[in-house]
This record gives C-alpha cells, structure tokens and sequence, in this order.
C-alpha cells in the first residue's frame, strides 16, 4: 500500500492544477480519476478574474506552461492546438416569445459590457477537453501518481484508505490528506455523510450541448437590419446571453467551430424541452436551422435542478475544491475564477499550516469562505432571474455581478490584496445585493411595473453601487454600451 501526503479525486484542470501546486510545494500527491481524457466538460467562460488568478499561481510556483492560457494572445501563440475562443466581454439580448428580435431607441434591448477590446488582452472560452487534457498531461509530466480509469472505495481511520481497481488490478493508497475535485459526484462529502444546502434564492436547470453550425447572431441581427455601428465588439466574440421569459440562453463560439450552447431556465415556472424552446424563440430557432450536435455524444444534457451545496467543505484531514463544494447557475461566468481562487487558498493554506495546529482553523476559514462566495453568487443570480421582466431592471442587476468583479479584479491588481472570490468577504457589499434582491423580488410579484417606478429603481441601484463602482457603471457614452470596465489601466485606448 502506497502512503501519499495528499490524494486528489478528480483530474479536471482544478484537481490537475492543485497536484502539480502541492508537488511543487514538496507534498507527495496522487491524482485519481474515474473516466479518463478527452471528454466532454462545460464550465468554459473565463473572465478576467481567472486570468489575474492563474498568472500569479503559474508565477509562484513555476509553473510557466500554464501562463499563456491568462490571455487570448498568448494562449493562440503558445498552445494553438488547444482550442479556446475570444471572449471581449459580457452581451445580452433580450427576446419576446414569438416574435423575432426587435431593437429600438438608446439600445433598449441590447447591452454590451467589454473586458478588453484588444484580441492579444482578451479573454477566453477554454474548450474543456482539450484544456482540462493538457493540464492532466502536466500532471503525468510530474512526480505526482496519475491513476485514470479507476474506481474507488473511501475509508476513513487514521488516515484516508482508498481502494479500487484499475484495468482489472487492485489499488491500494493511504492519504494523510484528502481532496475533493470530483464537482458534483461529491465522493468525500457523501462518505462523510456531509448534510446537503438545499435552501438557494436561485432556482434553475438546465439544457446544453456543443454543436456545429450554428448561425452567428451577428448575421441575424444584420439580416434584421439591427443598427451595430457602435457596438463596442462583434456580439458573438463573448458570452453570448439571450435573455428569455422563462430564464436565458448562453452561446460561447470556440475557433475549433464548436458553439457552446445551453438554455438555462427558471424551474419556478417552466417544464419546456430543447425544441419547444427553440420554437418559441423564431430568431434563436434561425440561429439553429442547420447545427448538429457534437457532443456529448448521447445527445443533449438534461438536468434538473441545478443549485447544489454542502454544509461543511473542509475538516481537519480533507478538503473540498469550490465545483465539488457547491453550484449556482453559470449567468455569470464564475466557475473558472472560483475554482482557482479556492485552489490558491487551498494551497496555501496547507503550504503555510501542514504540520501545524493551525491549519484545522485555516481549513474551517477556508470552508466558510467558499460558504460566503456560494451565498453571494446564488443573491447575484437571483437578481437577475426576478428582474428579467424588464430590461431596465435586469441591466441593474447585471451591474451588482460587474461591481463585485471589477472590485475583486481591481484589489487583485492594484492593491495587491487577496479577497475572498466577487469579495464576498464584504459584508456591506452582501447586505447591498440583499436589499436589492428583495426590491427586485417585490417587484417581479407586481410586474408590470410603471416605467417611472423602474427608472428609480435603477437610479436606486447606481447610489447603492456608487462605493464599488469602480469602472463607469451605469454611466456608459452610449446606452448599454460598455466599452471599458476590466483593467481599464492596462487598455489601449
């Protein structure tokens, strides 16, 4: 039986990039997965949270491989068999059911919020095969023990016991230490008997796969003679959101021709299918006339309720990475920045604390850090699901998403400081959303509101926002057109 510092269940690019960080720490360490890749993997809007992030983990533990991937850039001129897509920001374009898009005055129903302009500065889409693939090869690079296609039995004494098999031969490892990267499979919490969070403000499934072919909503809109001179950015080259009755729709365009695509939709009030969807939607239904799906190759993905949590994500031996301690809903786009968030705090944690009395009360931070970064995404998402009956009203709330990340990116960058993930460390910033959530949630139950009561209500929400406001919020030169908020310093203008 081998005897390993630390065993590591899961080999996505979080389980992956936390072995090759506690090898380089001098841990011993083992990988364990389940499948084995390529394989299909959502989660693949980055930000540029996710690009600060992984810069200074790739910088402080020397892991340069890993430092092209921070940019559009230099990912395309350092790894171009990697397929990834440009990312300049955040679109949204609001639907009616049965009718085509319609535009109108002051981009009544558009809004563009732009990370960086500049393709070498850009963010991006990361295809998660390939990506999550290269970081499982880094691993096999390593000295850490790489065990894929293996199935294992939990036991905890002592020490942590895993047992399984692999290709038809026994494995046998004890772990002093024990993390979870297994996202939703949750093996440690549910071998611990772990009590599930089921109390969440967001309530939402979803529908997705990868396809091919679809229509650039660009070209819809130029066939619909939608104005888009002073569009910041080709709407496509973003996370693309369709904003609908019954929740939204997201399309990532990768340069491999795969589309990302997934409707995410408010379980308080729809039971439709993929089709039906499309049906009622006659301008998304045109973007998917001749697309095929790819991937996964069973068909599209299905799933209920999305919102899911632990009560506890780290004890005295075993940890839980954020994917594996809890989801929300991706409006956002904070997979990727959370994840590497926690895997910073994580290590360092038990680089600092490993043989320490301290590093049982790191570890109970460490879990109720990524407590207060679940409750604050499931408020900002909530916002935006009981706003979406007016535009207005949903660009309000999409603005509490961009002040807690533009606050987070800015003391990441500028002031060299370490906050919790979207700072949710901020207990003014928390009780903020919380009051606007239940203004929003107040609202949604009168809609229709009158529109004056809405323009206050926006103006209500520029003064809440105005201590974190950090990049021009709610004051673009044209209307809902966003053409500077992420690292504003580092963009050409």
């Amino acid at each position: 039986m081998q005897h390993f510092d630390v065993v590591i269940l899961g080999a996505g690019f979080g389980g992956s990039l936390t072995a090759l960080l506690l090898d380089r720490i001098g841990l011993s360490v083992a990988l364990i997965d389940r499948g084995k890749h390529p394989r299909f993997s959502i989660g693949e809007s980055s930000t540029p949270a996710a690009g600060y992030l992984l810069q200074s983990l790739s910088q402080k533990y020397d892991l340069p491989q890993f430092q092209p991937f921070c940019k559009y850039g230099t990912w395309q001129q350092a790894c171009p068999d990697i397929a990834c897509g440009v990312k300049r920001g955040f679109s949204y374009f609001v639907h009616q059911p049965g009718l085509r898009f319609q535009t109108g005055a002051a981009h009544c129903s558009e809004l563009l919020v732009t990370a960086n302009l500049s393709e070498p500065l850009a963010d991006t889409h990361w295809y998660r095969a390939d990506v999550d693939e290269f970081f499982a090869k880094e691993v096999q690079k390593s000295n850490v023990l790489y065990l894929d296609q293996t199935e294992i039995l939990l036991q905890r004494t002592d020490v942590w016991k895993i047992s399984g098999s692999r290709n038809d031969e026994g494995v046998s490892l004890q772990a002093a230490f024990l993390i979870d990267a297994s996202g939703a499979a949750s093996l440690v919490p549910r071998a611990l008997g772990i009590r599930p969070q089921t109390e969440f403000a967001t309530r939402s499934r979803a529908m997705y796969g990868h396809f091919r072919d679809v229509q650039l909503w660009d070209e819809v809109l130029e066939q619909s003679q939608v104005d888009r001179s002073d569009y910041p950015y080709a709407c496509d080259l973003a996370a693309l959101h369709h904003v609908l009755q019954e929740g939204w729709m997201w399309q990532l365009r990768l340069n491999n021709g795969i589309t990302s695509a997934g409707f995410v939709l408010d379980e308080r009030q729809d039971t439709l299918d993929w089709q039906q969807m499309l049906e009622r939607y006659p301008a998304i239904e045109a973007q998917f006339a001749k697309a095929t799906v790819v991937a996964p190759e069973a068909g599209l993905v299905t799933t209920g309720r999305l919102q899911r949590g632990w009560s506890e994500s780290a004890g005295a031996d075993w940890a839980l990475l954020p994917h594996t301690a809890g989801f929300i809903d991706p409006l956002h786009s904070t997979g990727i920045a959370q994840t590497l968030c926690g895997i910073e705090r994580l290590v360092s944690v038990l680089e600092q604390h490993w043989k320490k009395d301290s590093r049982r009360k790191q570890l109970a931070n460490y879990s109720d850090s990524l407590m207060k970064e679940r409750a604050l995404i499931d408020r900002l998402v909530a916002c935006c699901y009981r706003s979406r009956f007016d535009f207005n009203l949903f660009t309000a709330s999409t603005m509490f998403y961009f002040a807690a990340a533009t606050s987070f990116e800015h003391q990441r960058g500028q002031e060299q400081k370490q906050p919790i993930f979207l700072c949710a460390d901020d207990s003014e910033f928390v009780r903020t959303v919380d009051r606007w959530l239940q203004l929003v949630s107040e609202y949604e139950q009168q809609s229709p509101v009158v529109k004056t009561a809405i323009r206050q209500a926006v103006e209500q929400a520029e003064r809440m926002l105005a201590p974190w406001n950090r990049v021009g919020l709610f004051q673009p030169e044209v209307p809902n057109m966003y053409y500077y908020t992420a690292a504003p310093e580092m963009e050409p203008r």
